[in-house]
């Protein structure tokens, strides 16, 4: 596939200069065309450098927002991943190009479309759609070696940390006092650690606003 121009520049202005950024991913970027997992009303946006909000409090990741999860969930080959909530499917594509299997769980059925058939055109064949809550999680599939919740959360549920594998990692977009910041959870055993990762800015998911809260 031929990657378009556009793609190219954004590649090179917003996600290279990433710190910490391999070479890798920058390939594997620079091989997708961001526009085509975008709704036909945002193709004209696919590049820029912001956030793009969809409904329900539902929102395309920028470029480097994507970039950045991708970096720290360190994916390798023979490891899967769980998605919750991936909208368009861009982080779906981009990490399905270097994990063994990617599930994904999204409770709109017009973005499992749009995205299943993005997925087919650029020749992905390790993505597994699930319609269904993004809160719950897909314990039939599990365990993980990594979870990735694609939106923020008030709260990260102990019920989808159970879901890793040991050594399993999650990221989570955390949402406190009104300050959003990208966290990764570590399964060790039957423990778990955090560390913060970068701030970032998103509205929290409606799936995850519930009263018990897990926290450390």
């Amino acid at each position: 596939m031929e990657t378009n121009t556009d793609n190219l520049r954004m590649v090179q202005g917003q996600i290279k200069p990433i710190n910490g950024m391999t070479e890798k991913l920058v390939s594997i970027f620079n091989s997708l065309n961001r526009e085509d997992f975008m709704p036909e009303e945002f193709k004209e946006s696919a590049y820029v450098e912001k956030n793009l909000a969809l409904i329900n409090h539902r929102v395309i990741l920028k470029p480097e927002l994507v970039a950045k999860i991708a970096m720290h969930i360190g994916l390798k080959e023979n490891e899967n991943v769980l998605i919750l909530g991936s909208t368009t499917g861009y982080l779906t594509a981009v990490l399905s190009l270097i994990a063994e299997t990617v599930i994904v769980v999204e409770e709109d059925d017009c973005y499992i479309k749009s995205s299943e058939s993005a997925t087919k055109e650029n020749n992905l064949n390790n993505v597994i759609y699930i319609n269904k809550s993004i809160s719950n999680g897909c314990t039939e599939q599990s365990p993980f070696n990594a979870i990735i919740i694609e939106g923020a959360v008030d709260h990260v549920p102990q019920k989808l940390l159970n879901q890793l594998e040991k050594n399993g990692r999650l990221i989570a977009i955390v949402s406190e006092n009104g300050l959003c910041n990208a966290k990764m959870f570590t399964r060790k055993e039957t423990m778990f650690h955090s560390k913060q990762l970068f701030p970032c800015s998103l509205p929290v998911l409606p799936s995850f606003k519930e009263k018990n809260i897990f926290s450390f």
